[in-house]
């Protein structure tokens, strides 16, 4: 396949053209890349608004406003042990990790430990998010989600 941009995508999701196949499997491919988010959601902060303070009060491994849903799900990072999301979170939480760790951690294992807004509804069951092709197209992004980078 040749490299299409993310706003292309979500276009042809939302014209139809995709498949139901196709629609159900790009959300978990492309959350990142595309910067998915939730629709209406306010414009990511800039990157120097993105750099956590930790002295005293630790950091969220996720970023700035979110926490691990999926506590169980094993992040492994070469030369590092493999450690558990939920450990991740306590150790960031508690002041463990460097700055440094607390500011490159969200963009490694956001999808892994399966990141979300602080307070977010817990994510709906995988059936949930089968999305209807038929006539009404989808967004690549998942329910709910649209493409904020289109590039």
């Amino acid at each position: 396949q040749p490299a299409t941009p993310c706003g292309n995508l979500q276009d042809d999701g939302e014209d139809g053209v995709l498949s139901s196949d196709q629609c159900n499997f790009l959300p978990t491919l492309i959350t990142l890349l595309c910067d998915c988010q939730p629709i209406d959601a306010p414009s990511p902060p800039s990157p120097s608004a993105n750099v956590q303070p930790t002295t005293g009060t630790g950091c969220s491994v996720c970023g700035i406003g979110k926490e691990v849903t999926n506590p169980d799900a094993i992040f492994s990072f070469p030369g590092q042990p493999a450690t558990p999301c939920g450990n991740l979170q306590d150790d960031g939480e508690d002041g463990v990790l460097s700055s440094d760790q607390c500011n490159f951690l969200p963009t490694l294992i956001t999808l892994l430990c399966d990141c979300q807004p602080i307070d977010a509804p817990s994510p709906p069951s995988p059936s949930a998010n089968v999305q209807p092709t038929t006539g009404t197209g989808c967004s690549v992004c998942g329910i709910g989600k649209e493409v904020t980078n289109p590039d």
